[in-house]
């Protein structure tokens, strides 16, 4: 028998979780640099600056979705990844590893992402 006190957490959650805490810090950060890169750009039609501004779409629908549904949210922070992937190699013509290496810490927090979803759903059956 359950008990009762465990499905009322798994069903009402009133403050953060630790992941969603270090979500929070890394869009802070992402966002500074967002605005710097804004500050700073002198050619804003160039294809760097409109991939980039498409991940940081990208990564604002997975912060979205971090606070509602923690499968979507890891994934779509996988794929954003996979973007800054796919802008290191293709895109940049200087620091191309930085947004790699950069971004892996996001990478890592979609799959913890996934993982609390999968032992959520357990708890849950």
């Amino acid at each position: 028998m359950k008990n009762d006190s465990d499905t009322l957490r798994v069903k009402k959650k009133k403050y953060p979780t630790k992941l969603q805490i270090l979500t929070s810090t890394y869009a802070f950060l992402y966002l500074l640099f967002i605005v710097g890169n804004i500050t700073e750009n002198t050619a804003p039609y160039n294809a760097e600056y409109i991939v980039v501004n498409l991940l940081f779409v990208l990564f604002l629908v997975g912060y979205f979705f971090s606070w509602k549904n923690e499968r979507i949210a890891g994934l779509l922070f996988i794929f954003w990844w996979l973007g800054m992937w796919y802008l290191g190699l293709f895109v940049v013509e200087t620091d191309r590893g930085a947004g790699v290496v950069m971004g892996l810490p996001l990478f890592i927090l979609g799959i913890l992402f996934i993982v609390s979803w999968y032992r959520k759903r357990l708890v849950k059956e």
